[in-house]
């Protein structure tokens, strides 16, 4: 397992963590207690991790591809965390270089896992919208 710190200019600190078939963010500033985060960066920090996230796509599963969603199961947007029994959520903003995420559950601090599919998704929107904005 591996993992890399990208640090918002809103003072919030976004940790991704990969590993052989799941690619994960947690919250990594200490006493957050809110469960909707809003991961401000700039632009240089946010590109970086963009291409972070499509680097580790490709350590993590063999020959993801970038696909847009055409399911439920494929969207990026809302993702089931099995062991914390509740529903997670991501969107991106490239106009503000701006990830938001919904934790599952307040008492920790992971805030999403992505499965082949929804990287998949979420590569298919980076390609696409990263520069189009």
């Amino acid at each position: 397992m591996r993992e890399k710190l990208f640090h918002a200019k809103n003072g919030l600190v976004l940790k991704v963590v990969h590993r052989k078939s799941a690619v994960e963010f947690y919250l990594e500033s200490p006493n957050i207690e809110n469960r909707h985060l809003d991961f401000r960066f700039t632009p240089d920090v946010f590109n970086k991790l963009l291409d972070y996230i499509l680097t580790v796509a490709h350590e993590s599963w063999s020959n993801p591809s970038p696909q847009d969603a055409n399911s439920p199961g494929s969207d990026y947007w809302e993702y089931y965390d099995k062991k914390l029994d509740n529903n997670g959520y991501l969107s991106i903003n490239f106009i503000e270089n701006t990830l938001s995420l919904s934790r599952p559950v307040d008492e920790n601090n992971k805030l999403y896992q992505f499965n082949k599919r929804k990287i998949e998704s979420f590569m298919f929107d980076i390609s696409t919208k990263r520069y189009t904005v």
